[in-house]
Order: structure tokens, then sequence, then C-alpha cells
């Protein structure tokens, strides 16, 4: 009698005991799911505003200090070149290394030709540990006076001090901009469609509410440590990214630009992966919805059939694809030249 009574109250509290295990596991698994900041819709958002439209930023929102700021480090810009007036309609930040000098050559001889009082073109680079490099950059900037250089240096786990510092930058430096264009110094930028697209389909006048890119949705995070992308519990506890926007081509309206801003610089610290950081994270945060560019975007055929065999696309793109080789970019920059005839992409957007 004892024996099953010793029994039974094994058997009980060894149930009480998985069912403890169970409902634990199900409390971890949910909880990371609950607390995650919601994916923004891809449904436009964004409005197009009239001549009536006069945006500026709210700076009394920020510390008198923020300027020598950068989220919780000391900052300052090692090289300033500037340029923006009351009549430039898009500010152009791409984001570089201080070695690419031949990247930088490249765009300033083909997509990025356009610099004028209605687009203005600059290189966003943290510093060099080489010296020799540093002063072939600083002679590189005497040349072309296009270079903005952040007081941090230039590798990859300081991405987002990259993306933060081309937020500052178009605040502080380009306020009259009624676009900013943040991309790479490895890909195409189709400018005579990407300007009849914020002439004609946007307004010439501004929007406010845009950020528009590639959606890239429930990205999982990745734990192997064979993995560049590798990211510790520590740095991040969720399954999965809320939706975000590949860096290297992403369009934003000022007000945009203001409200990611003004969140990174009230943050502790930034997550490492500036993707994921400044347009998910903290897009979420402020409930800022994302306006989906992938149709916008040439197919890996269509670039291919345009690089090898100069067949250029019935389908307009206001981009070519990102990682592209030096000669690639020439190449598709003299395809866009010679059929130079901007049509409306609200067809392909809806």
């Amino acid at each position: 009698m004892k024996e099953k009574r010793l029994l039974w109250q094994c058997s009980f509290f060894l149930a009480v005991f998985l069912l403890i295990v169970i409902l634990w596991f199900i409390i971890c698994t949910l909880e990371p799911l609950r607390s995650l900041p919601a994916g923004s819709s891809t449904r436009p958002s964004y409005i197009i505003h009239s001549e009536f439209y006069n945006y500026s930023h709210p700076l009394q929102l920020l510390a008198p200090n923020d300027y020598k700021l950068l989220v919780n480090y000391s900052f300052s810009f090692d090289m300033l070149s500037l340029g923006c007036n009351e009549g430039t309609l898009l500010l152009v930040l791409v984001h570089s290394a201080p070695r690419n000098f031949l990247k930088r050559k490249v765009i300033r001889e083909s997509w990025g030709n356009n610099n004028s009082e209605e687009v203005r073109l600059f290189f966003i680079m943290g510093r060099s540990a080489s010296k020799v490099i540093l002063e072939d950059v600083e002679k590189e900037n005497r040349e072309h006076h296009d270079l903005v250089m952040g007081s941090f240096v230039d590798v990859y786990r300081n991405l987002s001090l990259k993306h933060i510092t081309t937020l500052k930058y178009a605040i502080y430096h380009c306020p009259q901009a009624r676009y900013v264009l943040k991309t790479d110094d490895d890909v195409l930028v189709n400018m005579p469609l990407l300007k009849h697209f914020l002439f004609v389909d946007l307004s010439s006048h501004g929007t406010s509410n845009l950020l528009f890119c590639r959606v890239v949705k429930s990205s999982k995070v990745l734990r192997t440590y064979r993995s560049k992308w590798r990211v510790a519990f520590e740095e991040y506890p969720f399954r999965t990214y809320p939706a975000y926007c590949p860096g290297w081509l992403i369009l934003y309206s000022p007000d945009v630009v203001f409200k990611l801003y003004h969140s990174a610089q009230n943050s502790s610290e930034a997550f490492w992966i500036d993707d994921v950081y400044v347009t998910g994270i903290l897009a979420a945060r402020n409930n800022i919805t994302h306006t989906d560019s992938s149709a916008t975007i040439i197919s890996k055929g269509d670039q291919a059939l345009l690089v090898k065999k100069g067949v250029f696309p019935e389908k307009p793109f206001l981009s070519g694809r990102y990682d592209l080789k030096e000669n690639e970019i020439r190449v598709m920059w003299a395809a866009v030249v010679n059929h130079s005839n901007p049509r409306s992409l609200r067809e392909v957007l809806s």
C-alpha cells in the first residue's frame, strides 16, 4: 500500500514538473514575439504635398549639445563638405569606405555626375586607421569637395554609427532637401528616372511619412558562429527582426529622417546591424510605415542581359542591384544615358 502511494506521489510530482517545464517553454517562446516591435505595413502611407508645404526640423526636441554627440559617443565631423541651398530637391548620401577610391571615382563619372542646384551628392565615411589612406582621402576631398567623415573608425561594426551620421548630416547641413537618398558605393542609381519620379509621380514640393525601399519581412536572427551576421541573445533577444530596408537604396522624406535620428540619439546604444536598427527597430518604435520599392529594382535576369549583352529592359528601374563591380556600373550607366526616356512608375508601383 505504501509503495502504491509512493508511486502515485512520484507520478504526481513528475506530472507537475513536466507541466511547469511545458509552461516555461511556452512563455519563453511567446514572450519574444509579444515584445518584438511591430513590423511596418508595406502599403503606401506617404503624403504628397503641394507648394504650400513647408517642413522644418524641430531641432528644439534635440539636446543642446546634440551636434557633438552620436548616440552616447562624443562626435565631430573630421571632414565636412557643404553645398545645399533652397533649390535642393534631392540629397544623395553614399556610404563609402576610405579605401574605396575607385568606387567613388566611378560614381562621380557616371550616375553621380548630376550635382546641380537640384541634386547634391556626398560620400559618407568614418576614419581610416591608415595614415597613408587618410592623406589620400584628404587630397581627394581637396579636389572634389564631396566627402563627409565622422569621428569614428570605419569598420563593419560601426555601420549604425555611419547611418546615424548620414541622418545627422541631412538634418544639420542639408535641411532644405525635400528628399534624402541613402545608398552604397556599389550601386547604380537611374538618376533621370529618379528625378522624374520625384518631380512627377511624387512632388517637387516634397512628401511626408516616406520610407521607400525594398522591404524585408520576418527575417530570422542568425545565431551560428559561422556567420558574420551572428547576433548574440544579449544583443538582440528576439527570434526575428521587424520589417526593415536593406541599406543599399533607401529614399527618406525629411520628417522620417528626423524621427529616426531623434530616436537614435535618445537610445543608450546602437544595435550594430544598421539596416535592421535604423529602418527596422527605430522605424517600428516610431510607427513608420515602409513603402515597398521592390518593383522598381532591376531583376537579376534583366541586369545580366543588360551588362553582358546590352539588352535594355522594357520594365523601368530606379536602381541596379547591390554589389556591382565598377565596370558593371559604367556599362549600365551608358545604357541608361542612351535610353533616357523617363516614364511614370505609378503602374509599376500599383
